[in-house]
């Protein structure tokens, strides 16, 4: 579920550690303080998770590249994610 599917999608509006979790899931609070450290907006965060789940293509129909804030979620997700994977080959 993203937040346009949730009928309360304000594109421009700042998000919130809610929306943040909302829309990219349960994550640590570092990830979800960092990401919000950058102020990105709703469409930002969407977007962000569109490309994240591999449908950047959705994005690339409409001529459009993400945002400098929605690369920055990205790069926190990525982040999070090879920590996550390094943590796990640890005994």
């Amino acid at each position: 579920m993203n937040l346009k599917s949730s009928g309360h999608f304000e594109p421009h509006r700042r998000a919130t550690s809610e929306d943040v979790r909302h829309t990219l899931g349960n994550l640590d609070d570092s990830i979800v303080v960092e990401i919000l450290a950058n102020t990105p907006s709703l469409s930002d965060l969407n977007d962000a998770a569109l490309w994240w789940r591999g449908d950047g293509d959705l994005i690339a129909r409409e001529h459009r590249e993400l945002s400098a804030r929605a690369l920055a979620v990205v790069d926190a997700l990525s982040r999070a994610d090879k920590d996550l994977a390094e943590d796990s080959e640890q005994p």
